[in-house]
């Protein structure tokens, strides 16, 4: 008698509570973003893995601004267990740090970037613009616009003497409708020399992160498609002037 009770005190302890208690797995959430900061028109990346895939649900991601405010809103589909978010941040998006909230499941996690704001002035090309942000404490003028199609470049003068330190810092926002290298990335020069630029792209756009040295001269650009042939205007030195104050200080490192 007393053997078919422990046996029954077994069965309530062991295998009754696995019936009604359900386990959750752990699906071992992790994220990251591309960069710990960013600034206005630049493309956040958030990419991460779950550690154990439930049904087809998707990854919900939440981006909120310094203020609190829902900035971006998510829900990625995982291919096999990863997953992988972008946005663009506005030109008027607010300084300071933003918060990411990731929730997969009965798992969650949070990330946290830098927004740099800047001062942003523009190139007109034709009748489109290229915009430049910067966060030194540095002036850069801008003038003489060639455009050669023949050569897929884009040629911009620049007058650094008023720049101070070794290096400028300057965020190049140019549509693909200027200039742009499908599958590739644009070639630079500075005075006839390559430099290397960190580039981002969105579906519209290419975004080049640069280190101008002081007391250069000239600008190019070099893609493999350039702004579409203007007739008599293809090669023309387009006559403007543009003064790029900065307002913020940024302290100058080379991007490779």
């Amino acid at each position: 008698m007393s053997v078919s009770k422990n046996i029954i005190f077994l069965i309530l302890i062991f295998i009754i509570p696995s019936v009604i208690i359900p386990i959750s797995a752990d699906t071992g959430l992790a994220a990251s973003t591309n960069k710990d900061s960013y600034q206005p028109g630049d493309k956040v990346i958030i990419s991460g893995s779950v550690g154990q895939v439930v049904n087809d649900n998707p990854v919900d991601i939440i981006v909120r601004s310094p203020m609190g405010n829902v900035y971006d809103v998510g829900q990625v589909n995982l291919l096999n267990n990863i997953f992988v978010h972008d946005f663009v941040l506005n030109d008027d998006s607010v300084g300071g740090m933003y918060t990411i909230n990731i929730k997969y499941n009965t798992s969650s996690d949070q990330l946290h970037f830098m927004l740099n704001s800047g001062e942003l002035s523009t190139i007109p090309v034709f009748d489109s613009e290229i915009k430049i942000r910067t966060n030194g404490t540095n002036l850069i003028k801008y003038s003489n616009v060639i455009v050669s199609s023949s050569n897929n470049t884009i040629k911009i003068s620049m007058d650094t003497s008023q720049a101070t330190g070794n290096a400028v810092n300057q965020e190049y926002q140019i549509p693909k409708t200027i200039i742009d290298t499908p599958g590739g990335n644009i070639m630079v020069k500075v005075d006839g020399n390559q430099i290397l630029c960190a580039q981002t792209e969105t579906d519209t756009m290419r975004i080049l992160d640069c280190t101008i040295p002081v007391n250069s001269q000239e600008i190019e650009f070099i893609g493999s498609t350039v702004i579409p042939e203007f007739g008599p205007l293809v090669g023309l030195v387009i006559s403007m002037s543009v003064i790029v104050t900065v307002v913020f200080s940024r302290t100058s490192k080379l991007h490779l």
